[in-house]
């Protein structure tokens, strides 16, 4: 059976064995050494793998690193003892926090390294047990993670699986699942793998600056990233200047080493080794081709997608403000003159949504890996109002609660008669147009009265 492999992290998670705080230390000395004994072979693998550059593959294996560092400064025994014994000292824990338990992780594999190891190490930060997917396929890197991590971390508190446990196991674990997949357990944090990006390039845009981030963005890491940019919305004033600026950064990647395969190159993370953005609005009920060419189209959108994965906005303070309120998005980025892509990241999985808000050091911060566990000492200020009424000897204080209750409430601040809504603003207009009207009849038939009378005496 699958869910007997386990046996030993169900154990473990029973004991707490991976809530301890030099447990989980210790731990994150072994996954930073292995890592770095055997960085080389991970270094060919991933470019087997994916065909990216040298400094792209190592511009991934550095953030890599840096999670491990990053979530590993987090610990500390000091504070996790302060915390501890805090009710003890008779002050409340409302911030306690343990580890969900058993964390199921299905990597993307898109930067697949640094996808597993941001998991990775935030899961073991928040004390938790880890199972690692790692299905058999053609990739040479996944077979390279299975032998180092295996040997690596701790048996009992890690696995790694080649194969997806039943319902009944799953149901136990947090799953984050980083393929944009349905979700497959009771508790998940779903990383959206098919969600659009759009990008808007306003007139007051700084444009050489945004073309070479666009285009950097695009290209980037073969442009596999939920965060690379699918649409460019570009004011018409400033697209003569745009459309000049990007042939002029496209063509450092088009002419360099992998030029051609970068242009030959398909965005399997969307819809498939051969079909495009075109192919899928042909097939979409919710939109109507117009007009195409080779590589270009006119589409005609009568259903609004769904959330975006993110939004990057070009232009003024004022005018990207505007744009990302009124665009929705998972994650926003914008700035003057032009917003830093690396905000959301072409490394690694999108952000899991419905969450607490993503933190620009880590993609998954330790919180979201944990379930709160609060403890109480002191009465909170409901707790005494409610024994305040409840007590029959305390009349006093019980008829000021009923008083308190049912006192108004602040005021607004708000001067009487300076409120004029939106139908306000129609009722006052409509009655100027009259009154105006009324005024230039009234003046018009005053002044032919008069000068008929006077015609008349003449």
């Amino acid at each position: 059976m699958v869910s007997s492999q386990f046996s030993r992290l169900l154990a473990a998670e029973i004991d707490g064995r991976s809530q301890n705080t030099r447990y989980r230390q210790n731990e994150f000395h072994r996954l930073q050494s292995a890592v770095s004994q055997h960085i080389d072979e991970i270094q060919d693998a991933i470019q087997k793998d994916t065909g990216n550059g040298p400094e792209e593959v190592r511009a991934e294996l550095c953030l890599a690193l840096k999670e491990i560092r990053t979530h590993y400064l987090t610990l500390s025994l000091d504070k996790d003892l302060e915390k501890e014994y805090r009710v003890v000292a008779g002050k409340d824990n409302a911030d306690a926090r343990r580890g969900a338990g058993i964390v199921y992780i299905v990597p993307s594999t898109h930067t697949m390294f640094y996808s597993i190891v941001s998991a990775l190490s935030a899961a073991l930060a928040a004390g938790n047990c880890i199972i690692l997917e790692l299905t058999k396929n053609t990739m040479v890197l996944p077979a390279v993670l299975r032998r180092i991590f295996s040997q690596a971390l701790d048996a009992d508190t890690f696995a790694i699986s080649e194969e997806r446990p039943d319902a009944t196991f799953l149901s136990r674990v947090l799953m984050v699942c980083q393929t944009g997949s349905a979700p497959l357990a009771d508790r998940n944090l779903l990383s959206p793998a098919n969600a659009r990006t759009v990008a808007v390039v306003d007139r007051t845009a700084d444009v050489p600056p945004a073309a070479e981030a666009l285009v950097a963005a695009r290209f980037a890491f073969g442009g596999r990233s939920t965060y690379s940019p699918d649409i460019v919305l570009v004011n018409e004033f400033a697209m003569k200047r745009f459309v000049e600026a990007v042939i002029q950064q496209a063509s450092r990647y088009l002419a360099g080493p992998n030029g051609e395969a970068r242009q030959g190159a398909s965005d399997p993370r969307r819809f498939g080794p051969s079909a495009s953005l075109l192919d899928a609005a042909h097939k979409d009920t919710g939109t109507r081709v117009l007009v195409s060419g080779s590589g270009w189209g006119v589409v005609e959108v009568h259903d609004r997608s769904g959330t975006l994965a993110a939004t990057y906005a070009f232009g003024s303070p004022s005018a990207a403000k505007y744009i990302t309120q009124f665009i929705d998005a998972s994650v926003s980025a914008s700035s003057s003159p032009f917003p830093s892509i690396q905000l959301t990241g072409s490394v690694g999985p999108a952000y899991p949504i419905n969450t607490a808000p993503p933190s620009t050091e880590t993609r998954y911060t330790p919180a979201l890996l944990q379930v709160p566990r609060p403890q109480f000492v002191s009465d909170t200020n409901n707790s005494a109002l409610v024994k305040s009424i409840l007590a029959p000897s305390d009349a006093t204080r019980s008829a000021n609660a009923w008083r308190e209750a049912l006192a108004s409430l602040p005021s607004t601040g708000q001067r009487h008669g300076w409120k004029i809504g939106f139908f306000e603003q129609g009722l006052i207009t409509g009655a100027v147009i009259t009154l105006a009207t009324l005024v230039a009849t009234v003046s018009t038939v005053g002044w032919y009265t008069f000068t008929y009378m006077r015609r008349l005496r003449a």
